[in-house]
C-alpha cells in the first residue's frame, strides 16, 4: 500500500496503470504530430528553395557526390565555390565499388552550358578518370581459340 494525497492505494491497481499508459500514449501522439508538422514545414521550405534557385538542387547533389567520393567537407565547400583543389589520397567509386589512389591530382567542379555540375579530376570527368585508374578504358580483345 502507498499513501497518495492522504489516501492509501494499492500499487497493483490496474486502473492506475491504464491512466498512466493513456497519458503516455497521448504525449507520444502529440510529439509525433509535432514532428510530422515540422517535417512538413521543412519540405515546403525546401520545395520553395528548389523553385526559387534552380541550381540549389544541383549543388546539393554534387555536394553529396563529392562527400561519397571521399573529399572532406572543407574540400567539398571549396569545390562548390568553383575553386580547384590539389588532392592526394584515396577516392572511392560507388559504381565500381573500389578505391583509387589519387596522387597529387587537381579536382574541380565545372558547369556546362546547360548549367549541370560535374566533378573533374585533372580536367577529366571523374567517371572516366576512375575507368582509366581501374584499366577499364583499354580495349580488351576476347575471342575463341580454335
Amino acid at each position: 500500500m502507498v499513501r497518495v494525497s492522504g489516501l492509501w492505494k494499492s500499487m497493483t491497481c490496474p486502473l492506475d496503470c491504464v491512466v498512466v499508459k493513456d497519458n503516455h500514449a497521448g504525449e507520444l501522439n502529440r510529439t509525433i504530430e509535432q514532428y510530422q508538422q515540422e517535417v512538413s514545414n521543412l519540405k515546403r521550405i525546401l520545395d520553395k528553395a528548389y523553385r526559387w534557385f534552380p541550381s540549389f538542387k544541383r549543388l546539393l547533389n554534387i555536394e553529396r557526390e563529392c562527400l561519397q567520393y571521399g573529399f572532406t567537407a572543407e574540400q567539398t565547400d571549396k569545390l562548390l565555390h568553383g575553386q580547384r583543389i590539389n588532392y592526394s589520397g584515396w577516392l572511392h567509386s560507388n559504381e565500381y565499388r573500389r578505391n583509387a589512389l589519387a596522387d597529387n591530382v587537381t579536382a574541380q567542379v565545372i558547369m556546362d552550358e546547360k548549367r549541370n555540375l560535374f566533378l573533374q579530376i585533372n580536367d577529366t570527368p571523374i567517371t572516366q578518370w576512375f575507368m582509366e585508374q581501374f584499366g577499364f578504358g583499354q580495349e580488351q580483345k576476347r575471342g575463341i581459340r580454335i
